[in-house]
């Protein structure tokens, strides 16, 4: 399935819903309620809603998996582990959004990488 969107309103809305969570995580679980905003009350053409179940997805994914690490910085030697994987985290999450966000604007699909699919 790949998509091809024919306005451009349909590219920004994509590019949006991969980029909103940073505004997000200045709202402490925004970074998951702006995808998911845009997933129920944003354009409801296949293009958009696919980038914002994506969006979606790895939000989730990421505040999971950043809470397992702070659980795991709570042990001496678990905080000798979470810290480096804390970094990939956010390198990967970073990594993920900036993609997902060009490839919205050329007017393809992104999947990200290490992410649960739950929608």
């Amino acid at each position: 399935m790949n998509p091809k969107p024919f306005e451009e309103t349909e590219r920004t809305w994509a590019v949006v819903a991969h980029l909103a969570p940073l505004v997000g995580y200045f709202l402490l679980i925004g970074q998951i309620l702006l995808p998911l905003a845009i997933l129920l009350w944003g354009p409801k053409s296949a293009f958009v809603q696919a980038h914002a179940k994506e969006s979606l997805n790895g939000q989730v994914s990421y505040t999971l998996y950043g809470l397992a690490l702070l659980l795991l910085a709570l042990t001496v030697v678990g905080l000798v582990v979470a810290v480096p994987l804390g970094l990939f985290l956010l390198f990967l999450m970073l990594w993920n959004m900036v993609q997902g966000a060009l490839a919205a604007g050329r007017g393809e699909v992104y999947r990200y990488a290490l992410i649960l699919r739950l929608l």
